[in-house]
Protein backbone atom coordinates (compact mmCIF):
# COMPACT_ATOMS: atom_id res chain seq x y z
CA UNK A 1 0.00 0.00 0.00
CA UNK A 2 2.86 2.33 1.01
CA UNK A 3 4.88 1.40 -2.63
CA UNK A 4 2.05 2.32 -4.37
CA UNK A 5 1.39 5.81 -2.72
CA UNK A 6 4.78 6.50 -3.30
CA UNK A 7 4.98 5.74 -7.01
CA UNK A 8 2.06 7.54 -7.11
CA UNK A 9 3.16 10.56 -5.76
CA UNK A 10 6.51 10.21 -8.29
CA UNK A 11 4.85 9.44 -11.57
CA UNK A 12 4.02 13.15 -11.84
CA UNK A 13 7.40 13.90 -11.27
CA UNK A 14 9.00 11.93 -13.76
CA UNK A 15 6.29 12.86 -16.24
CA UNK A 16 6.94 16.97 -16.04
CA UNK A 17 10.85 15.52 -16.61
CA UNK A 18 10.00 13.80 -19.36
CA UNK A 19 7.89 16.38 -20.90
CA UNK A 20 10.26 19.05 -20.14
CA UNK A 21 13.67 17.51 -21.40
CA UNK A 22 15.64 21.22 -21.84
CA UNK A 23 15.16 21.42 -18.20
CA UNK A 24 18.33 20.12 -16.78
CA UNK A 25 20.48 21.60 -19.71
CA UNK A 26 19.05 25.03 -19.25
CA UNK A 27 19.53 24.83 -15.38
CA UNK A 28 23.58 23.66 -16.01
CA UNK A 29 23.59 26.27 -18.41
CA UNK A 30 22.37 28.92 -16.34
CA UNK A 31 25.33 28.05 -13.83
CA UNK A 32 28.19 27.57 -15.78
CA UNK A 33 29.89 30.84 -15.77
CA UNK A 34 29.88 32.90 -19.76
CA UNK A 35 33.16 32.18 -21.74
CA UNK A 36 35.22 34.25 -24.02
CA UNK A 37 34.13 33.22 -28.06
CA UNK A 38 37.37 31.27 -29.10
CA UNK A 39 38.95 32.45 -32.45
CA UNK A 40 37.79 30.80 -35.54
CA UNK A 41 41.00 30.50 -37.34
CA UNK A 42 44.70 31.39 -35.62
CA UNK A 43 46.18 31.63 -39.01
CA UNK A 44 44.54 34.53 -39.01
CA UNK A 45 46.93 36.31 -36.38
CA UNK A 46 50.12 37.94 -37.79
CA UNK A 47 53.25 36.14 -36.20
CA UNK A 48 56.61 37.60 -36.52
CA UNK A 49 58.83 34.95 -38.18
CA UNK A 50 61.35 33.50 -36.13
CA UNK A 51 64.26 35.51 -35.51
CA UNK A 52 67.87 34.13 -36.33
CA UNK A 53 70.35 34.03 -33.52
CA UNK A 54 72.38 37.30 -32.93
CA UNK A 55 75.99 37.27 -35.47
CA UNK A 56 77.82 36.59 -32.05
CA UNK A 57 75.68 33.97 -31.13
CA UNK A 58 76.39 32.34 -35.13
CA UNK A 59 80.14 33.40 -34.72
CA UNK A 60 80.73 31.87 -30.84
CA UNK A 61 79.01 27.99 -32.41
CA UNK A 62 80.85 28.21 -35.85
CA UNK A 63 84.87 29.75 -34.74
CA UNK A 64 84.66 33.12 -35.69
CA UNK A 65 82.47 35.70 -37.95
CA UNK A 66 83.82 34.57 -41.17
CA UNK A 67 83.11 31.36 -40.91
CA UNK A 68 79.48 31.34 -39.21
CA UNK A 69 79.35 33.24 -42.85
CA UNK A 70 81.30 30.14 -45.03
CA UNK A 71 79.13 27.87 -43.45
CA UNK A 72 75.71 28.65 -44.51
CA UNK A 73 77.25 29.64 -47.68
CA UNK A 74 78.15 25.80 -48.03
CA UNK A 75 74.65 24.94 -46.79
CA UNK A 76 72.81 27.01 -49.74
CA UNK A 77 74.79 26.02 -52.35
CA UNK A 78 72.92 22.51 -51.78
CA UNK A 79 69.19 24.00 -52.10
CA UNK A 80 68.18 24.64 -55.11
CA UNK A 81 65.57 27.60 -53.93
CA UNK A 82 67.97 29.76 -52.32
CA UNK A 83 70.50 32.49 -53.78
CA UNK A 84 73.62 32.61 -52.30
CA UNK A 85 74.24 36.46 -51.11
CA UNK A 86 77.12 38.53 -52.11
CA UNK A 87 77.94 41.67 -50.90
CA UNK A 88 75.10 43.43 -49.10
CA UNK A 89 71.78 43.16 -50.19
CA UNK A 90 69.42 46.53 -49.08
CA UNK A 91 66.48 49.13 -50.22
CA UNK A 92 66.68 52.46 -49.24
CA UNK A 93 63.47 54.24 -49.93
CA UNK A 94 64.29 57.47 -48.25
CA UNK A 95 68.19 58.46 -49.54
CA UNK A 96 69.18 62.10 -49.78
CA UNK A 97 71.21 63.66 -51.95
CA UNK A 98 72.95 66.80 -51.69
CA UNK A 99 73.02 68.97 -54.82
CA UNK A 100 72.50 66.35 -57.45
CA UNK A 101 74.74 67.53 -60.27
CA UNK A 102 73.42 68.29 -63.66
CA UNK A 103 75.06 65.79 -65.83
CA UNK A 104 74.13 62.96 -63.26
CA UNK A 105 70.67 62.06 -65.15
CA UNK A 106 71.51 60.61 -68.71
CA UNK A 107 69.17 63.23 -70.34
CA UNK A 108 68.92 66.94 -71.71
CA UNK A 109 68.90 68.81 -68.86
CA UNK A 110 69.75 72.24 -68.04
CA UNK A 111 69.91 72.61 -64.35
CA UNK A 112 69.83 70.36 -61.53
CA UNK A 113 66.46 71.75 -60.37
CA UNK A 114 64.82 68.72 -62.42
CA UNK A 115 66.79 66.17 -60.15
CA UNK A 116 65.01 65.57 -57.20
CA UNK A 117 67.19 65.39 -54.10
CA UNK A 118 65.52 62.68 -52.05
CA UNK A 119 65.50 59.30 -54.40
CA UNK A 120 65.51 55.88 -53.81
CA UNK A 121 68.78 53.31 -53.34
CA UNK A 122 68.73 49.63 -53.76
CA UNK A 123 71.55 46.93 -53.73
CA UNK A 124 70.68 43.81 -55.24
CA UNK A 125 73.67 41.15 -54.86
CA UNK A 126 74.46 37.53 -55.65
CA UNK A 127 76.73 34.72 -55.80
CA UNK A 128 77.07 31.28 -57.26
CA UNK A 129 79.53 28.43 -56.76
CA UNK A 130 81.22 26.75 -60.07
CA UNK A 131 83.15 24.21 -58.14
CA UNK A 132 84.95 23.42 -54.20
CA UNK A 133 88.42 22.04 -53.44
CA UNK A 134 90.50 22.29 -56.49
CA UNK A 135 93.43 20.43 -57.14
CA UNK A 136 92.91 19.28 -53.72
CA UNK A 137 93.08 22.20 -51.71
CA UNK A 138 90.82 24.47 -49.48
CA UNK A 139 89.25 26.66 -52.19
CA UNK A 140 86.26 27.81 -54.20
CA UNK A 141 85.08 29.32 -57.74
CA UNK A 142 82.14 31.74 -57.77
CA UNK A 143 80.81 34.09 -60.17
CA UNK A 144 78.88 36.74 -58.80
CA UNK A 145 76.72 39.44 -59.63
CA UNK A 146 76.11 42.76 -58.03
CA UNK A 147 73.49 45.70 -59.12
CA UNK A 148 73.12 49.22 -57.49
CA UNK A 149 70.24 51.61 -58.25
CA UNK A 150 69.55 54.91 -57.97
CA UNK A 151 65.70 56.06 -58.50
CA UNK A 152 63.97 59.12 -59.08
CA UNK A 153 60.58 56.94 -57.74
CA UNK A 154 58.88 60.41 -56.27
CA UNK A 155 59.63 62.52 -59.55
CA UNK A 156 56.55 62.61 -61.21
CA UNK A 157 57.86 65.41 -63.56
CA UNK A 158 60.31 63.09 -65.13
CA UNK A 159 58.11 59.97 -64.92
CA UNK A 160 60.14 58.75 -61.98
CA UNK A 161 63.23 57.23 -63.97
CA UNK A 162 66.22 55.62 -62.97
CA UNK A 163 68.40 58.19 -62.59
CA UNK A 164 71.39 55.55 -62.34
CA UNK A 165 72.06 52.07 -62.57
CA UNK A 166 75.82 50.03 -62.01
CA UNK A 167 75.70 46.46 -63.06
CA UNK A 168 79.51 44.77 -61.53
CA UNK A 169 79.48 41.27 -62.70
CA UNK A 170 82.94 39.36 -61.55
CA UNK A 171 84.05 35.79 -61.05
CA UNK A 172 87.03 34.72 -57.61
CA UNK A 173 88.78 32.43 -56.52
CA UNK A 174 88.45 32.05 -52.32
CA UNK A 175 91.59 30.71 -50.50
CA UNK A 176 91.17 29.70 -47.11
CA UNK A 177 94.57 30.60 -44.74
CA UNK A 178 95.00 29.26 -41.62
CA UNK A 179 98.38 31.18 -40.58
CA UNK A 180 98.02 33.87 -37.41
CA UNK A 181 99.74 36.98 -37.65
CA UNK A 182 99.84 38.95 -34.67
CA UNK A 183 96.35 37.74 -32.67
CA UNK A 184 94.74 38.65 -36.43
CA UNK A 185 93.53 36.09 -38.68
CA UNK A 186 93.73 36.43 -42.34
CA UNK A 187 91.41 33.98 -43.16
CA UNK A 188 90.39 34.68 -46.73
CA UNK A 189 92.35 35.28 -49.97
CA UNK A 190 90.17 36.57 -52.88
CA UNK A 191 91.48 36.72 -56.14
CA UNK A 192 89.51 37.88 -59.20
CA UNK A 193 88.15 39.82 -62.11
CA UNK A 194 85.27 42.46 -62.39
CA UNK A 195 83.54 44.74 -65.07
CA UNK A 196 81.75 47.57 -64.03
CA UNK A 197 79.69 49.80 -66.11
CA UNK A 198 76.36 52.04 -66.09
CA UNK A 199 74.69 50.37 -69.42
CA UNK A 200 74.65 54.23 -70.86
CA UNK A 201 75.40 55.12 -74.33
CA UNK A 202 78.07 57.90 -74.96
CA UNK A 203 78.47 60.55 -73.69
CA UNK A 204 77.16 58.86 -70.51
CA UNK A 205 78.87 55.71 -70.86
CA UNK A 206 80.55 54.90 -67.85
CA UNK A 207 82.98 51.31 -67.25
CA UNK A 208 85.75 49.72 -66.45
CA UNK A 209 87.81 46.79 -66.05
CA UNK A 210 89.65 45.20 -63.07
CA UNK A 211 91.45 42.74 -61.36
CA UNK A 212 92.02 42.17 -58.01
CA UNK A 213 92.95 40.81 -54.68
CA UNK A 214 91.28 40.85 -51.07
CA UNK A 215 93.06 39.88 -48.31
CA UNK A 216 90.26 39.04 -45.05
CA UNK A 217 91.49 39.42 -41.59
CA UNK A 218 89.37 38.84 -38.30
CA UNK A 219 89.91 39.79 -34.59
CA UNK A 220 86.77 38.95 -31.79
CA UNK A 221 84.53 41.32 -32.91
CA UNK A 222 85.66 42.85 -36.27
CA UNK A 223 86.13 41.72 -39.91
CA UNK A 224 88.51 44.15 -42.33
CA UNK A 225 89.02 43.88 -46.20
CA UNK A 226 91.97 45.43 -47.42
CA UNK A 227 91.39 45.52 -51.43
CA UNK A 228 93.78 46.46 -53.76
CA UNK A 229 93.46 46.41 -57.74
CA UNK A 230 94.83 47.15 -60.98
CA UNK A 231 92.96 48.43 -63.63
CA UNK A 232 93.01 46.78 -67.02
CA UNK A 233 94.48 49.35 -69.76
CA UNK A 234 91.63 50.36 -72.72
CA UNK A 235 91.50 52.27 -75.81
CA UNK A 236 92.43 55.35 -75.27
CA UNK A 237 89.97 56.34 -78.29
CA UNK A 238 86.84 53.90 -76.34
CA UNK A 239 87.83 54.67 -72.55
CA UNK A 240 84.84 57.31 -71.52
CA UNK A 241 86.36 58.01 -67.99
CA UNK A 242 90.51 57.72 -68.45
CA UNK A 243 90.72 59.58 -65.14
CA UNK A 244 88.96 57.35 -62.96
CA UNK A 245 91.84 56.29 -60.84
CA UNK A 246 92.66 59.53 -59.75
CA UNK A 247 89.33 60.13 -57.97
CA UNK A 248 88.39 56.21 -56.94
CA UNK A 249 91.66 55.46 -56.35
CA UNK A 250 93.81 51.64 -56.69
CA UNK A 251 91.98 49.96 -53.67
CA UNK A 252 89.64 50.08 -50.97
CA UNK A 253 89.54 49.51 -47.30
CA UNK A 254 86.06 48.27 -45.66
CA UNK A 255 85.12 46.27 -42.37
CA UNK A 256 82.51 45.55 -40.06
CA UNK A 257 82.17 46.06 -36.45
CA UNK A 258 79.18 43.87 -34.46
CA UNK A 259 78.02 44.55 -31.34
CA UNK A 260 75.52 41.78 -30.23
CA UNK A 261 73.06 41.98 -33.12
CA UNK A 262 73.65 45.42 -34.00
CA UNK A 263 76.69 45.99 -36.85
CA UNK A 264 78.33 49.14 -38.01
CA UNK A 265 80.57 49.00 -41.51
CA UNK A 266 82.56 51.25 -43.26
CA UNK A 267 84.33 51.77 -46.38
CA UNK A 268 87.35 54.12 -47.09
CA UNK A 269 88.88 54.88 -50.66
CA UNK A 270 91.85 57.37 -51.21
CA UNK A 271 94.08 57.65 -54.67
CA UNK A 272 97.50 58.16 -52.46
CA UNK A 273 98.20 61.49 -54.08
CA UNK A 274 99.48 64.38 -51.75
CA UNK A 275 98.67 67.14 -54.26
CA UNK A 276 95.51 66.24 -55.74
CA UNK A 277 94.16 64.00 -53.08
CA UNK A 278 90.65 62.27 -53.30
CA UNK A 279 88.65 59.81 -51.86
CA UNK A 280 85.53 58.69 -50.26
CA UNK A 281 83.81 57.53 -46.91
CA UNK A 282 81.09 55.35 -46.53
CA UNK A 283 79.25 54.50 -42.98
CA UNK A 284 76.37 51.94 -42.59
CA UNK A 285 74.55 51.02 -39.14
CA UNK A 286 72.40 47.61 -39.15
CA UNK A 287 69.78 46.68 -35.75
CA UNK A 288 67.04 44.29 -35.78
CA UNK A 289 63.81 44.60 -37.07
CA UNK A 290 61.23 41.96 -37.64
CA UNK A 291 62.64 38.46 -38.44
CA UNK A 292 65.30 38.90 -40.65
CA UNK A 293 64.81 42.06 -41.80
CA UNK A 294 67.21 44.53 -40.42
CA UNK A 295 67.27 48.20 -40.42
CA UNK A 296 69.79 50.51 -42.37
CA UNK A 297 71.04 53.40 -42.42
CA UNK A 298 73.71 54.31 -44.42
CA UNK A 299 76.26 57.74 -45.03
CA UNK A 300 78.40 59.13 -48.31
CA UNK A 301 81.08 61.35 -48.53
CA UNK A 302 83.27 61.61 -51.58
CA UNK A 303 84.04 60.85 -55.05
CA UNK A 304 82.76 57.34 -57.35
CA UNK A 305 79.19 56.64 -55.33
CA UNK A 306 77.91 55.65 -58.56
CA UNK A 307 80.19 55.59 -62.34
CA UNK A 308 78.04 58.94 -63.46
CA UNK A 309 79.12 60.88 -60.83
CA UNK A 310 82.79 59.14 -60.89
CA UNK A 311 84.32 62.74 -60.52
CA UNK A 312 81.75 64.70 -58.49
CA UNK A 313 82.50 64.82 -54.97
CA UNK A 314 78.76 63.90 -53.39
CA UNK A 315 77.18 63.87 -50.23
CA UNK A 316 74.09 60.95 -49.01
CA UNK A 317 72.20 59.71 -46.36
CA UNK A 318 69.30 57.23 -46.54
CA UNK A 319 67.65 54.58 -44.23
CA UNK A 320 65.79 51.95 -45.30
CA UNK A 321 65.58 47.97 -44.79
CA UNK A 322 68.53 45.20 -45.13
CA UNK A 323 68.01 41.91 -46.77
CA UNK A 324 71.11 40.24 -46.16
CA UNK A 325 74.42 42.20 -44.16
CA UNK A 326 78.51 41.13 -44.64
CA UNK A 327 78.09 38.87 -41.67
Amino acid sequence: MIKACVFALLLPVAATAADNPKNETQTKTQKEPATTKPVENESDIAVEPPQPESIEERAKKDDGLVEQRVNREKSTAENPFVITPHQPNYMLPVYYRKDPKPNSYPGELENDENLDDVEFKFQLSLKFPLAFKMFGGDNSLWVAYTQQSYWQAYNSGLSSPFRETNYEPEIFMSFNVSDDWFGIKPKYINVGAVHQSNGHSDPYSRSWNRIYASFIFETDNAVFQVKPWYRIPENREDDNNPDIEKYLGYGEFTGVYVMGNYSVDFMLRNNLRGSDNKGALQLGFTFPLWGKLRGYVQYFNGYGESLIDYNHATQSIGTGIMLTNWL
